[in-house]
């Protein structure tokens, strides 16, 4: 008994899969149609090359104005899934004849663009992210003198009696760059950095909210500590031989990041004399 459907040949059906790659059409799916199967000597195939305008007269978007070899026409296929390949069916008024096209379009486009090269395939994984306090300056400066000072009277009037090395309040700063590396093959995104408890830093550049981290690169951020220091010059030095100051002592921070999965992924460093060590 002769079939009803305009039904495409395997040939025709071959080169719409392989145009495509194998790939679902649909923008949002976008699913291998084809891979291995639990049998050494068989593969699995979820892929189907659905008609865009129906190839029966009951099928959704049917064109009664196409001819049988136009129907069967490899330009009135397109690469799907079998789930897509339902879903279009299902709602024909959405799934139009034009948004169709575009979809076959836009993925043989997409399939050649990765044959040249112009657009490389990245595999999913997860971003490896570290950081690192590298030193670069300290610094102290007068920011006013102690009462602690001697004080004498003259002609009625109170005056500081300076001695050699008076005793002042000194601003005393370190700066440093704040490196987060991204050493991994796979992008982080939303990189965020927070302290753990009530020290942090007097200064840190801050990271959009919205910021991502390519492979292999870095992010490099000016970070600050400032501590007030009330002594002669000689105090003041003192504290300022250390490269980390004693509030790096308690500080602790989280390093937070997602992968294009949007899975969060947390991690924790304390301070050291060495620099940063992960907790």
């Amino acid at each position: 008994m002769k079939s009803n459907r305009d039904d495409f040949t395997k040939t025709t059906k071959e080169i719409l899969a392989k145009r495509v790659s194998y790939i679902c059409s649909n923008p949002k799916c976008r699913k291998t149609t084809i891979g291995a199967n639990s049998q050494p000597d068989k593969a699995t195939s979820i892929g189907v090359a659905a008609h865009i305008t129906a190839a029966s007269s009951t099928g959704p978007r049917y064109d009664d104005t196409l001819t049988p070899e136009q129907r069967t026409h490899i330009d009135n296929g397109i690469w799907l899934c079998n789930s897509c390949s339902t879903l279009i069916d299902r709602d024909p008024e959405y799934f139009t004849v034009d948004l169709l096209r575009k979809w076959k379009t836009d993925c043989e486009t997409e399939s050649w663009k990765r044959l040249i090269g112009e657009i490389r395939v990245q595999q999913k994984g997860r971003p490896r992210l570290e950081v690192d306090l590298i030193f670069t300056t300290r610094g102290r400066s007068n920011r006013g003198y102690s009462d602690k000072n001697p004080i004498e009277q003259v002609d009625g009037h109170f005056i500081m009696n300076m001695p050699p090395n008076p005793i002042i309040f000194w601003g005393i700063f370190w700066s440093f760059n704040f490196v987060v590396y991204n050493n991994s093959s796979y992008p982080a995104f939303n990189v965020k950095i927070e302290s753990i408890g009530t020290d942090d830093f007097s200064q840190l550049d801050s990271l959009p909210s919205i910021n991502n981290l390519p492979p292999l690169k870095n992010i490099d951020l000016k970070a600050k500590v400032t501590d007030l220091v009330e002594g002669d010059y000689s105090v003041a030095d003192s504290v300022m031989t250390a490269k980390l100051p004693d509030k790096f002592k308690k500080l602790k921070l989280k390093l937070s990041y997602s992968d294009e999965d949007k899975i969060i992924y947390t991690d924790s460093f304390e301070f050291t004399e060495l620099g940063l060590k992960k907790v």
